[in-house]
């Protein structure tokens, strides 16, 4: 007890080691991983199959959420896994230290030849890894980075290689025109547009790509040779096919990528962008046009389209932009040999004497007898052979817009004959609920050359303003306040503005007024075949006997 008491009693002795100073915690983040972070992943997580770690998707499932925001803080904090977490079971921990396979690594070495003054490939080996010897690539493999492939001679597939083999499997596949033009916009433009922003790559080879393209569309969609160029690139809200441009829009992508570069917070970076070497590489010698943004690229094409003699009817197609999704979206909404044919008759390519008799001295007249030249515009409004087939093209859509509003809960009569001191009057649709009714009349019009669609708005309106008329229709459909509705379609599909708004008004969904321009201009298509198949002449006109067909 003495012993003890004389060593615990005296004062102690100070230790002369250096003391280790404390190590802060290496932690980066300003927030940790929120419990709501958490709840989100597993709400999201998709039922797969287990990893190289044997965990099943119900297993991480069943651990809850702030067990797992412990964990992911915890690495965050630490920055590896703690022993404690490395025999967990979660699909996370296996992959956080994967360590290097040197059977799955390769090298690139390049040598310098001074005295020949050339640059060679080292094929051997010479780098090694946790004694293996990592394999070299040979002279004609290549590797993988940011989507590029590269070898010994840098970038080796050129942008219209890559291109023409897409083009030539998704010409093979069994798929409809619609289809094959959707995955062509969403999957292969973006791809190529990708490897041609980021390498390196001549004007040349940016207009053959383009070529490339509106080939395998004409293969396809089997397009005269003439189809206007402006028709393949300019937005589908603008009447065109929304196919991007590599020779306009590469060099504006390219640009926007050097401008990027200088605002980075980097000095070495920004300064990197000044050098003349570099923004050589950013920039296309002959490059036709240039762009700022997607807005002036649009309006360029758009402008060469409506430039254009079989473009120019579709100068209102961008006041209802929305009716055109079916354009490119793919949908089954029309078959494949419908599709084409209503692109025809949207760009006005569909054959005929009017358009086969281009750079001659003068245009045929319609061989049915009608003295006017044999147009698109004419055969699809005025020819006498295809006047039933226009009643029944605009019966079709009083049909439609019949039905659409009655779904609605709204009272509609059709066509009803009204007698006034100014003549018959009979409206396609009087459409009338306990507090108001609109006297509606369908018309399908020319395109933008015969004047705007407002004008044959404005023209059916006039024509039902009658109080008279006003008096007949409140004796059948009720003392509620009365206006009048001019609906209005152009034979090339486009809706007018004030029509689709006041469809919009009474509760039709976007899709039903999309439908309502694909089945004009599947009437128009219908007038077109029967105009190519009927051979009867209106011999009155022509100054002989009639004579039916």
């Amino acid at each position: 007890m003495e012993y003890w008491k004389r060593v615990l009693g005296r004062e102690s002795d100070p230790d002369g080691r250096p003391v280790k100073p404390l190590r802060e915690p290496a932690v980066e983040i300003e927030e940790p991983i929120s419990l709501a972070e958490c709840k989100k992943a597993l709400r999201d997580l998709k039922q797969t199959a287990s990893g190289p770690d044997g965990v099943s998707w119900s297993s991480v499932k069943s651990l809850g959420p702030g067990w797992l925001q412990y964990l992911f803080n915890s690495i965050l904090a630490c920055g590896y896994p703690t022993k404690s977490f490395k025999n967990s079971r979660t699909v996370l921990i296996p992959k956080t230290e994967n360590l290097v396979n040197p059977a799955k690594c390769s090298t690139l070495a390049i040598i310098w030849d001074g005295k020949n003054k050339r640059w060679l490939h080292d094929a051997k080996g010479q780098f090694k890894f946790r004694g293996s010897t990592l394999p070299a690539l040979g002279v004609e493999e290549s590797y993988k980075y940011l989507g590029l492939q590269y070898g010994s001679k840098g970038k080796l597939k050129t942008g219209l290689e890559l291109l023409k083999g897409m083009l030539r499997e998704l010409k093979e596949a069994p798929l409809k025109p619609q289809q094959r033009v959707f995955l062509l916009r969403t999957n292969i433009l973006p791809k190529i547009m990708y490897y041609l922003v980021n390498g390196r790559v001549h004007q040349y080879t940016l207009r053959e790509c383009d070529k490339c393209v509106r080939r395998f569309l004409r293969e396809v969609l089997h397009l005269p040779h003439d189809t206007p160029v402006s028709a393949f690139h300019a937005c589908a809200k603008d009447g065109g096919l929304d196919i991007d441009c590599f020779e306009s829009l590469v060099p504006m992508y390219k640009w926007q990528k050097l401008v990027s570069l200088e605002e980075v917070p980097d000095n070495l970076v920004r300064d990197l962008s000044q050098l003349p070497a570099i923004r050589k590489r950013f920039q296309l010698k002959g490059a036709q046009t240039s762009f700022n943004n997607r807005a002036e690229y649009r309006m360029f094409w758009k402008n060469k389209l409506l430039d254009n003699l079989d473009g120019f009817g579709l100068g209102e197609a961008a006041d209802v932009p929305q009716v055109h999704s079916w354009v490119t979206d793919g949908s089954s909404l029309l078959t494949g040999e419908m599709y084409i044919k209503c692109l025809k008759i949207r760009w006005n390519v569909w054959p005929t004497a009017a358009r086969a008799s281009r750079g001659r001295r003068q245009a045929p007249l319609c061989d049915a007898g009608c003295r006017q030249i044999e147009g698109l515009g004419h055969i699809l409004q005025q020819c006498n052979r295809t006047w039933d087939k226009r009643g029944a093209r605009h019966d079709r859509i009083v049909e439609f817009v019949g039905s659409q509003v009655e779904r609605r809960g709204f009272n509609v009569i059709k066509e009803k004959s009204f007698a006034t001191p100014r003549g018959h009057r009979r409206p396609d649709l009087i459409i009338y609920n306990k507090d108001r009714v609109w006297i509606a009349d369908v018309t399908i019009c020319a395109d933008r050359g015969a004047g705007p669609m407002a004008l044959a708005r404005d023209n059916k309106i006039k024509y039902y303003t009658d109080e008279d008329l006003a008096t007949e229709v409140a004796k059948v459909a009720g003392p509620g306040a009365q206006s009048v509705v001019g609906l209005v379609w152009n034979w090339r599909g486009c809706c007018e503005k004030k029509t689709d708004e006041w469809l919009k008004k009474m509760g039709v969904p976007i899709e039903s007024r999309r439908l309502a321009s694909v089945r004009v201009l599947e009437g128009s298509v219908w007038c077109a075949e029967v105009f190519r198949k009927r051979t009867g002449i209106n011999f009155a006109q022509v100054g002989g006997r009639n004579r039916s067909e």
